[in-house]
């Protein structure tokens, strides 16, 4: 078994079938008033709308820091300025990576659809194992897979449901004040049984900050356009309000911090 394989995270099938994306514009004052900020801080989530996206896969975890190291090892990218030098320190390996830019998590993932003999594991929501396609094209997720694999069909507010638990997640409400390795907050897995997609780390998507409804065929998955990217999950550092489901946030694809890092997505066609 091949490094890069060994490293690989586990990939969960995605069916495609109809989500709820976004937050009802009837909830937004009872948001400003549970997480602070204004009503129309919240408006950039509405409406809320149904969408139904072709099946994908999605990695289980964030991508790892030793996961990135065999690219940087290949002169594919650089290494994040967190390291101090050109491989992670060993406490950090099986940690999210961290400080990296969406051109370089976009790097990244044309990199590794480059390598050949690859074999990954691939489940369905139920834990059983489904053939992976025969070319491998990993990816960033767009924003509405991001949110669909976190939240499942129900419009659930966290992963797990409606209510906030300081324990299925990593934010500062728990205290831990740094990226958590994969595996540690199993009950705050989503419908999927995708973890981490509260708290622990921003991950980049590959999607353009545009307003909702989305659509995909309106020019914000263009990889070639400039404008801000969007991210989403919160982070270690962040309050919970940030950790739900359709909370959306944006910077310049140029933008890195100890925050940022990314999740790997899978075409399945």
């Amino acid at each position: 078994m091949s490094r890069l394989t060994e490293l690989l995270p586990v990939f969960i099938h995605i069916p495609s079938r109809p989500f709820r994306m976004g937050t009802p514009v009837s909830d937004i004052s009872d948001l400003a008033r549970h997480y602070g900020g204004t009503r129309e801080s919240y408006r950039e989530e509405t409406p809320q709308h149904e969408l139904t996206l072709p099946a994908f896969a999605i990695a289980q975890h964030p991508l790892s820091n030793a996961l990135y190291a065999c690219a940087v090892a290949d002169g594919a990218v650089p290494p994040p300025p967190a390291w101090h030098g050109t491989t992670p320190p060993d406490k950090l390996a099986a940690l999210p990576v961290t400080d990296i830019t969406w051109y370089e998590a976009m790097a990244f993932c044309a990199w590794l659809s480059q390598q050949s003999g690859l074999s990954l594991r691939l489940i369905d929501p139920n834990g059983q194992p489904v053939t992976p396609p025969p070319v491998l094209r990993f990816r960033l997720p767009t924003e509405a897979e991001w949110e669909h694999a976190a939240r499942g069909t129900d419009g659930r507010r966290f992963p797990w449901g409606e209510t906030f638990h300081p324990d299925y997640a990593n934010t500062r409400e728990g205290g831990r004040s740094a990226p958590n390795p994969p595996g540690t907050y199993p009950a705050g897995q989503s419908p999927y049984g995708v973890e981490d997609m509260a708290g622990n780390v921003w991950e980049w998507t590959a999607s353009l900050d545009r307003e909702y409804p989305y659509r995909p065929d309106d020019g914000r998955e263009d990889p070639t356009a400039t404008g801000r990217r969007i991210l989403r999950g919160g982070c270690y550092a962040n309050p919970q309000g940030y950790a739900r489901c359709a909370c959306r946030f944006r910077l310049q694809p140029t933008m890195r911090n100890q925050f940022l890092g990314m999740r790997l997505a899978l075409d399945l066609e």
